[in-house]
């Protein structure tokens, strides 16, 4: 998922100080920030898709008779989006295929996460899974790890933000409800992504 080349050699002294691997975790660390921020398009993509899609089930719940028929906009809403991002990722792999142990582990790790996410959307309206719920702790666990990880404190505070939403959430009334996962995820993921974006090591 996320694309990095590194010098041959960056690993091959294995007789390193304590601070001069320290040193090289932090490069490697900082290395993966640079080119996460040329690859914030995930956390912006899916920021901008998991919100209108939020407000357009609140648009569907309030002004429609469509009732719980309306949640069937998520999981439309998340293969749409990992078509989008699997085709995006195969042409990318083509062109480089290098990545650091940080960003294999992330990636990996977002895979599980964006299948049980999808499992989780197909599911939701024949089983009555609020997708408010559960989504937001498993997107919250992702994104609070990426942050903590790469040591970027907006990702690491989005990441809170989500996985205590079903706490907060609480104090909504009705279908706001909706409206307050958009604003959510506005939080936790399109402002990050954009401060990624931006990023400069």
């Amino acid at each position: 998922m996320f694309v990095l080349k590194i010098t041959p050699n960056i690993m091959k002294n294995e007789n390193n100080t304590p601070k001069e691997q320290l040193d090289l975790i932090e490069k490697m660390i900082s290395q993966a920030k640079v080119n996460l921020s040329r690859h914030s398009f995930d956390f912006i993509f899916w920021g901008w898709l998991v919100s209108l899609t939020a407000v357009s089930n609140f648009l569907l719940l309030t002004i429609t008779s469509l009732g719980y028929k309306s949640y069937l906009i998520w999981p439309l809403s998340a293969v749409i989006g990992f078509i989008a991002i699997y085709v995006r990722y195969s042409k990318a792999a083509k062109v480089e295929s290098h990545k650091t142990h940080v960003e294999y582990f992330i990636s990996r790790m977002w895979m599980v996460i964006g299948g049980v996410l999808v499992l989780l959307s197909i599911a939701s309206p024949f089983i009555k899974i609020q997708p408010w719920f559960l989504f937001p702790v498993l997107a919250g666990i992702g994104t609070l790890v990426t942050g903590v990880v790469l040591k970027f404190k907006p990702l690491s505070f989005g990441g809170i933000f989500l996985i205590t939403f079903p706490f907060y959430s609480i104090l909504a009334i009705g279908n706001s409800i909706v409206l307050l996962y958009a604003l959510v995820v506005v939080v936790s993921y399109l402002i990050p992504g954009y401060l990624l974006k931006n990023y400069k090591a």
